[in-house]
């Protein structure tokens, strides 16, 4: 029984590498996965029963979607605000999808909400409220308490996604005029997914760094002043004992 409480207090230095690196990755909010749902559900809908069947079934559990991560996660109040923006587009092009019996008409509200999204993106740091960084510390609560909320890091993080969102809306303008609705709908979850990836890497990387600018800075703020108090508190007690003496 000893020698097996032993092996589980094993010091971290102990630990493989690889395990110590995975650690340290920022984990995903589950709830924020759910956003594939209404892709997923057209797909189905559109392969059993039709495009109109299918239109109808992503517009009511993207409308699902959204609520339920409101009720399962009422602190992320930015990412729910856009969300917003996005569910009244995936009603609106989804009346219209249904009026016109066209699965194009639905698809044609991603190009339109990458547009709007990257101009909200690009505005925000004009506003000195640079996106990026309530969206981060939302959907990753453990860079919440690590990462101060007006960091410089997030104003160049937020412009480089302002750019790269509207410019991936001009490309699934020219991709949904060259296919089939349903192709793509196939390749729409990927196609975001691919471009973003390596995207994605670099801000984790750059977020990684100023991570640990930000431990460097505050341990260094936290090792002066109180280095100096506990040098002053030494000098007083020797002091003290001097005179106690004398």
């Amino acid at each position: 029984m000893g020698g097996m409480k032993r092996d589980s207090e094993a010091p971290e230095a102990e630990l493989p590498g690889w395990v110590k690196k995975a650690d340290g990755i920022p984990q995903v909010d589950p709830v924020a996965l759910l956003g594939a749902a209404p892709t997923l559900s057209y797909l189905v809908f559109d392969a059993i029963a039709g495009v109109r069947a299918a239109i109808a079934a992503a517009v009511v559990v993207g409308v699902v979607v959204y609520l339920v991560q409101r009720r399962l996660r009422p602190q992320i109040r930015v990412v729910r605000w856009l969300m917003v923006f996005s569910v009244a587009f995936n009603v609106g092009f989804g009346v219209w999808g249904l009026i016109e019996g066209d699965g194009k008409v639905y698809w044609a509200r991603d190009f339109v909400d990458n547009f709007v999204l990257g101009g909200v993106f690009l505005l925000s740091v004009f506003l000195g409220r640079p996106i990026v960084s309530a969206l981060v510390r939302e959907t990753f609560p453990d860079i919440r308490e690590r990462m101060p909320a007006d960091h410089r890091v997030w104003i160049r993080l937020t412009i480089v996604w302002g750019l790269y969102i509207a410019l991936a809306g001009v490309l699934r303008w020219w991709i949904l005029d060259q296919v089939s609705a349903s192709t793509y709908a196939v390749i729409r979850l990927p196609l975001g997914w691919g471009l973003g990836a390596v995207l994605m890497i670099w801000s984790f990387s750059t977020i990684s760094r100023a991570m640990r600018e930000v431990a460097l800075e505050r341990g260094r703020s936290d090792s002066g002043p109180d280095s100096d108090s506990e040098s002053g508190d030494a000098g007083e007690v020797v002091a003290d004992s001097e005179v106690a003496e004398r």
